[in-house]
């Protein structure tokens, strides 16, 4: 065995290279260069200095090749190497290959090469020109490992936005972000945009004292910064433009990623701070100690919430049993009822003593009267039911004139006419009470009145214009 300092080769064989400087350069642009001959054997082995591989491959010299690399790399090296000898046969004048391939160092690590196959057609040997594939794969791992700290950063971002916007979104305070540098809105929730009377997206972007009657945007914000700096700061008062609605402003002062923004919190001071904790302490004792029943529905009419009265009233175990159920099912007239309760509380925004019937989980009934209004300046509209229990109260309602006069019209038959003639116009006198009554429970909603006597629309028009009562109403 010979060895020059830079060509590696078995005696009585040539050098892999002649010339000491193109030896040279191939020893400095591959890691590992290799010659093999058509026995599958290394003939000559040289590599750079600086390479971890520079004194193991003094070992190659005279073995198979094969015999130096592991796992499914033997396969591979045949495979690039029968397609390599097919291209020369074919007439290419300088054909090579790309293949990577795996060495095992002294303690077994893998070693992955990247070679590039060039065929000597003089000598029927292959050139194989090595790269060490480490630094690419460590850089790669580096590049895969930056990207995942991206996508977890990225996702704890998330994470962060959403938990700000469910908290925006949620509480029952109406909030307001703006800009100390711009006065600009740079965040609103729904709760503060109901205040102004637009959509929170209107709202965003644009200059905060806008909105507000004689504030110019140094002067409203000079108010805040200044509220701020005080010891026992009084909330700034505001009128709003569009409404002229008075509010009351209280504003805290903070730095997010080099910039000033102000946290403004909004009140009516009309209906008071929905966040202030005596009113709702009261409000809560109010709702769980209250003799009538109270509920919380939807916009479905499912039930939300509701006190203890309530769930003695209809026999209910516990709320779990209630939440989620329609309140139809504890009406008498079920949807009919429930239907007149929520399109005249949604129109009218309240309703006031609606008479009915509840019924109990034994199929028992009480009679009730209900207040509802409709809380629609939220996310979720709900409606909120007041019920009074009126069994044992005599509840009168207006007897009309025109029913008495017609119940003595009716009397003054008795003599003169068949008991079939009375009988006959007794019934007209009923039926006309009860069109009277159904279209006096809703509030004149012929629809709901039609749904309660069990008639078509078409039909109740019919009985209205019978007895004079579609004129009467229209005048």
């Amino acid at each position: 065995m010979s060895n020059d300092g830079a060509n590696i080769g078995i005696d009585g064989a040539e050098p892999i290279l002649q010339d000491p400087v193109v030896s040279s350069v191939i020893s400095t642009m591959s890691d590992i260069s290799l010659t093999i001959d058509p026995d599958r054997c290394v003939t000559a082995a040289v590599a750079r200095p600086s390479s971890p591989f520079s004194e193991q491959v003094n070992e190659w010299v005279g073995k198979r090749f094969a015999d130096v690399l592991k796992g499914d790399s033997p396969r591979q090296f045949e495979q690039r190497l029968s397609e390599l000898v097919e291209r020369a046969a074919q007439g290419e004048k300088t054909p090579f290959r790309w293949v990577e391939l795996e060495h095992s160092d002294s303690a077994g690590h893998s070693m992955p090469i990247r070679y590039a196959m060039h065929w000597m057609a003089a000598r029927h040997e292959v050139l194989m020109l090595g790269q060490d594939q480490r630094p690419v794969i460590e850089m790669q791992q580096q590049l895969l490992n930056a990207q995942i700290a991206l996508e977890q950063d990225y996702e704890s971002q998330r994470e962060i936005d959403t938990r700000y916007r469910l908290l925006m979104d949620f509480t029952s305070d109406a909030v307001a972000l703006v800009s100390a540098s711009t006065g600009r809105v740079v965040d609103i929730n729904h709760n503060a945009a109901s205040l102004f009377g637009v959509k929170r997206a209107d709202l965003l972007e644009t200059v905060f004292a806008d909105h507000f009657v004689s504030r110019g945007k140094t002067g409203l914000i000079a108010s805040l910064t200044t509220h701020v700096a005080l010891d026992s700061p009084e909330p700034v008062e505001v009128e709003v433009k569009s409404s002229q609605r008075s509010l009351l402003l209280s504003s805290k002062l903070f730095r997010a990623a080099g910039e000033q923004l102000i946290l403004v919190r909004l009140t009516d001071p009309q209906f008071g701070s929905v966040a202030d904790g005596r009113l709702i302490a009261n409000l809560r004792q109010l709702f769980y100690r209250s003799p009538e029943a109270m509920v919380f529905t939807d916009r479905e009419g499912r039930v939300v919430d509701a006190n203890e009265t309530f769930l003695n009233m209809t026999d209910t175990v516990s709320m779990n049993d209630l939440r989620g159920v329609s309140l139809a099912e504890f009406l008498a007239r079920g949807t009919v009822d429930l239907k007149v309760l929520l399109e005249n509380a949604q129109r009218a925004g309240q309703l006031r003593m609606y008479a009915t019937k509840l019924k109990t989980g034994f199929d028992a009934q009480v009679s009730i009267e209900l207040s509802a209004t409709w809380l629609d300046d939220r996310i979720d509209p709900v409606l909120a039911l007041v019920i009074r229990n009126a069994s044992n109260t005599a509840t009168q309602r207006p007897e009309m004139v025109s029913t008495d006069a017609d119940m003595r019209g009716v009397m003054e038959l008795v003599g003169s006419s068949t008991l079939k003639d009375i009988v006959s116009d007794t019934t007209n006198v009923i039926e006309k009470i009860c069109i009277e009554t159904a279209i006096e429970l809703p509030r004149n909603n012929r629809v709901a009145a039609a749904e309660m006597l069990g008639l078509s629309r078409q039909s109740l028009y019919v009985k209205l214009r019978k007895y004079g009562m579609l004129a009467r109403d229209e005048d």
